[in-house]
């Protein structure tokens, strides 16, 4: 297991899953990217303008979260990489799995919206049924 991709959104189920992921690049000596992806907002009541500020708004906290988290992992023994791109999740987080040529990819079972009556979360459960390569969830 030579590359690591884990989808962080800020959750506390995707705090876990990152936590399971070092612990998986550290053990196998693996690079580790940590993808944040800001989803497309399709409110329609919204003015363009309005969207573009939620937009941004959006983009440089998970901006600055994908920098605090790197900064985090900097005294570890492992590389690590952080991206952050805008679109569907689970699209842009099989997309860039296959692009990096992932060996796994480590998710959260809930995302920021998810919810406690489901398995699984619709990203994750679309990341798992559509993904060429191995797929950690972690709970």
């Amino acid at each position: 297991m030579q590359k690591i991709l884990v989808a962080h959104d800020g959750s506390k189920s995707s705090d876990k899953a990152l936590k399971r992921a070092v612990e998986l690049a550290l053990k196998f000596n693996s690079t580790l990217t940590v993808l944040a992806v800001v989803p497309e907002l399709y409110l329609t009541e919204l003015s363009e303008g309005d969207k573009q500020k939620i937009f941004n708004s959006l983009s440089k906290e998970t901006s600055d979260a994908m920098e605090k988290i790197r900064k985090s992992l900097s005294g570890k023994s492992i590389e690590v990489k952080t991206l952050v791109r805008q679109g569907d999740p689970a699209e842009k987080i099989l997309e860039t799995a296959q692009k990096m040529k992932a060996d796994v990819i480590v998710t959260g079972s809930h995302g920021r919206h998810g919810t406690k009556k489901f398995l699984m979360g619709s990203v994750s459960s679309k990341v798992v049924d559509y993904s060429k390569c191995p797929v950690l969830v972690v709970k």
